[in-house]
């Protein structure tokens, strides 16, 4: 791998760049590993890969190696995983040689993961993987190039890059949102002894508490006398409380300790029967709620389709003591609690969700509707861990933490610290593609989607955020048709895609139709050149 270049003149040394370099620009550069090397290598020469990453490239913004310990992931580090000829581990086996058993174990701990895959990568030989620490701006077509142009991190203009061919795999292009070191330090955060006031309560929100916390050198003790099973014994440079506002009321429940075989394969059962192309109708919704109710059967609980259904659109705001059953209910002691099992469906059966919504049709009536439902079941299926919910619960308990819902818990707020806990969602657009917008493009306001957006290279559907993809990540432009050399993956598809929003690697199979069709490509170039038809850099 080689650094910058420095003069100010475009970078014509590159087959292929990539916009972005955290988990999903390592998980392309994986499956083209392995793509290229099903193919003849002997006496090929390597794809010139250039990555744009300012941040630390593959962990990005959100999983940045130098981040606090006291950050928790929030999904299980089984699903983390880079496997390709050059990296031999997945996270968890990587873990095993860095001593660790939680399988919860700090983001930081994976951005180190993702930064050693993305090293063994540049170490390939049939990639040559360069690094430019540099923002993308904008892309324009030139010929049959794209021209990408960038600025360092001061925001002055940079080198160019310039390839026949971009991937744009921007993730949480902008950072993550929110300075967790600068809060928890008590000398830049809010000062020690004073209100706090967190706009949000979910999982960013939640992560800001324990900034507050576990990042004062708080920390937590078992205890019998306490719903959560915790104390929590105060360094003295907390807040003097943290109040969550939360949008909805909605609880975010926490994931169960353990999968239950039992209940997935329940599921799975039914809504393997969601066709492709399909539009979430009354009978889409009704496979969900049939899912709902043999996950319960299958745990001996009974619930009935009209309980389910009830619950799916009448929010509820409840208290501590429904996050002390929550615990007892993700420990395996479960009941008849409507909104636990619409939460197990939810996230046993996401691979079918993802299948059957995959590019199909939207319609005003049923898409809003299923953005909304989809909003308070994410909350259910995919909340904090175990781990996380009962310290927040010992929070609560101990008058440190209170959750309120509504504008009146935003009111007088002199001499309170205000913290934003929101993450820009993902997609290109901050909220969905007006019905009405007619033929006219989309306006994003992030680089470099916007000139995109203007110039017709790349489209927005109605009612939605992403951009539209083809299966094999090629970008579809305002007329419709393949974008020539433009192709995107992960969050910047979010919405014509389903559940892009994670780390997860083989919920989708666009990153692998992409490097198969490359490296094909790549391949018949190769071919042509020996034949002395085409020369392979231009």
């Amino acid at each position: 791998m080689t650094g910058s270049t420095g003069a100010f003149a475009p970078d014509h040394g590159t087959d292929l760049v990539i916009v972005g370099g955290g988990p999903r620009a390592v998980y392309a550069l994986a499956d083209l590993e392995t793509a290229l090397l099903r193919g003849p290598s002997s006496g090929r020469q390597p794809l010139r890969v250039t990555v744009l990453e300012p941040g630390e490239p593959g962990a990005g913004a959100v999983w940045d190696p130098r981040q606090p310990e006291h950050l928790l992931m929030n999904v299980d580090a089984r699903i983390v995983d880079a496997t390709c000829p050059s990296v031999d581990l997945t996270m968890n086996q990587w873990r095993r040689a860095h001593p660790a058993s939680d399988p919860y174990p700090p983001r930081a701990e994976a951005g180190r993961y993702l930064v050693w895959a993305f090293r063994r990568l540049a170490t390939s030989p049939v990639l040559e993987v360069r690094h430019r620490a540099v923002r993308a701006t904008t892309l324009t077509r030139e010929g049959d190039a794209w021209r990408c142009d960038t600025v360092d991190a001061s925001g002055e203009p940079s080198v160019p890059a310039r390839a026949p061919r971009v991937l744009l795999a921007t993730g949480h292009a902008g950072g993550a949102g929110v300075d967790h070191r600068a809060i928890a330090d008590a000398g830049s955060g809010p000062a020690p002894g004073s209100p706090v006031v967190v706009r949000g309560a979910a999982l960013t929100a939640f992560d800001v508490v324990m900034d507050l916390t576990a990042g004062r050198e708080g920390r937590w003790v078992e205890s019998s006398a306490t719903l959560s099973g915790l104390e929590y014994v105060a360094s003295g440079h907390e807040p003097s409380s943290i109040t969550l506002v939360s949008r909805t009321g909605e609880p975010m429940l926490p994931k169960p300790a353990r999968a239950s075989a039992a209940v997935t394969d329940a599921v799975r059962e039914r809504t393997a029967a969601w066709a492709p192309d399909a539009v979430p109708d009354d009978d889409w919704w009704d496979v969900l709620l049939d899912a709902g109710v043999a996950a319960a059967r299958a745990s001996g609980i009974a619930v009935t389709v009209d309980a389910l259904r009830e619950r799916l659109d009448t929010p509820v705001s409840e208290g501590p003591e429904r996050w002390a059953r929550d615990i007892r209910r993700a420990r395996g002691d479960v009941d008849g609690d409507p909104a636990w099992w619409l939460g197990r469906a939810w996230s046993a059966g996401y691979a079918d969700v993802v299948r059957s919504l995959d590019r199909a049709p939207r319609d005003c009536a049923t898409w809003t509707r299923w953005r909304a439902r989809a909003a308070a079941l994410e909350r259910w299926a995919f909340g904090p861990p175990l781990v996380t919910h009962t310290r927040l619960l010992a929070l609560r308990e101990a008058g440190i933490l209170r959750v309120e819902t509504g504008a009146s818990a935003l009111e007088d707020l002199d001499g309170t610290t205000v913290i934003d806990a929101f993450t820009r969602g993902p997609g290109v657009l901050d909220a969905p593609r007006a019905w009405s917008d007619g033929d006219g493009p989309a306006k994003s306001g992030r680089a470099p989607w916007d000139g995109l957006l203007r110039s017709g290279a790349v489209t927005v559907r109605a009612g939605e955020r992403g951009v539209l993809t083809a299966h094999d990540g090629a970008c579809v432009g305002a007329d419709g048709t393949r974008t020539p050399g433009l192709s995107a993956l992960g969050r910047p598809t979010e919405d014509a895609v389903i559940g892009h929003d994670s780390l997860q690697r083989r919920l989708h199979r666009d990153s692998r139709r992409w490097a198969h069709a490359l490296a094909q490509e790549w391949q018949a170039a190769q071919d042509a050149r020996a034949l002395g038809r085409e020369p392979v850099h231009g």
